[in-house]
């Protein structure tokens, strides 16, 4: 068995994949201890894992058993695809194993691999298995707290979309400004990607993802374990 585990800002998913290479069974954490993930490896009998880290590391792989290879996904682990990024080390992890899920799932294809998490990634993945590089932007949360948090009367609103193109309230409004902005740039940098490339598959995955897709236009692919099943083709590619 295989186990791949995804530690983000707000939680950590892991992802266990049989011999056949089939993803059989996820478990979302919030702030999981070693332990937690150690009775996960000794259920499954866990032979090879590999983990990425873009929150807080409050414990370490090493603390891990596991009978083959344990790898900490960092910008010199061997990948399925090839990164020009200027600045691999500062690249984000999560980016890559996404990008990597998008290059297995989509074969031959241009892909803008979204990730509409905490923050929110546009990453450009070339047919040719070029990983160009992409944006970072606040997620939707984020934007919708900080402009209660940074004001003296905006109210916290929850995300959504009121259906409107101009918000008939202030809570539609700021419900506008984050999603429906989050939906434009979106559509904006895949319209640049296309331009640039021709055609462009719009990926996106993470927490906001469904939220999301109901609000883009264009057509898309809706994949939530796009994260760990880029982390799964790194593992096999390094055990093999």
């Amino acid at each position: 068995m295989y186990l791949t585990i995804d530690r983000g800002n707000t939680r950590t998913k892991a992802g266990v994949f049989n011999a056949d290479h089939k993803l059989i069974t996820t478990q979302a954490f919030i702030s999981p201890s070693a332990q937690d993930i150690q009775e996960l490896i000794d259920q499954h009998d866990v032979r090879h894992l590999i983990i990425t880290t873009s929150g807080t590391a409050e414990w370490k792989i090493s603390e891990l058993n596991a009978p083959g290879k344990k790898i900490e996904l960092s910008h010199t682990t061997s990948l399925p695809v090839q990164i020009i990024y200027t600045t691999p080390e500062t690249l984000g992890r999560d980016r890559i194993a996404a990008v990597c899920g998008a290059h297995a799932l989509y074969p031959g294809k241009n892909c803008l691999v979204v990730d509409a998490g905490t923050c929110i990634t546009m990453n450009l993945l070339l047919a040719s298995g070029i990983f160009i590089g992409g944006n970072i932007a606040p997620g939707i949360s984020m934007r919708l707290k900080a402009m209660h948090d940074y004001t003296a009367k905006l109210p916290l609103a929850e995300p959504g979309f009121p259906d409107l193109p101009f918000g008939d309230s202030t809570i539609h409004a700021l419900q506008n400004g984050a999603c429906l902005g989050v939906v434009m740039e979106i559509e904006g940098i895949l319209n640049r990607a296309r331009e640039a490339y021709g055609e462009v598959l719009l990926v996106i995955t993470g927490g906001d993802s469904n939220l999301l897709a109901d609000g883009l236009i264009s057509q898309i692919f809706v994949s939530p374990e796009l994260v760990i099943q880029g982390l799964f083709q790194i593992l096999v590619l390094n055990v093999d």
